[in-house]
């Protein structure tokens, strides 16, 4: 296959690789403290060159963690699991996927 189509195709050494995240923020968490938490993970992302997709609503946030262009290490993705489980002041629940092909589902 030729760079190009391999490029537009999201194959190969163009191949995107990300994980999503959910979590459940505990009722008695104030504003305060999940904003502290959001400017965290804004810092952690930034050092390691990554971005976030994502939305808080009713309760839960949740998102993508990806890399501009190219792929989230295994690594960085056992990193990230860790920090985001271990903040169970802040959450009721973590759910963490697993390191997949963002352009594909399958």
């Amino acid at each position: 296959m030729r760079k190009r189509l391999r490029k537009k195709l999201h194959k190969g050494e163009f191949q995107e690789l990300g994980f999503s995240f959910e979590a459940v923020i505990k009722e008695n968490v104030d504003d305060n403290g999940f904003d502290a938490w959001m400017n965290e993970l804004g810092k952690l992302l930034n050092q390691m060159g990554l971005n976030m997709i994502g939305s808080v609503y009713s309760g839960v946030c949740g998102g993508t963690i990806t890399r501009q262009q190219g792929r989230v290490t295994l690594k960085e993705w056992e990193l990230l699991s860790a920090w985001l489980r271990e903040h169970d002041q802040i959450f009721d629940q973590v759910t963490v996927g697993k390191l997949e092909d963002l352009w594909r589902d399958d």
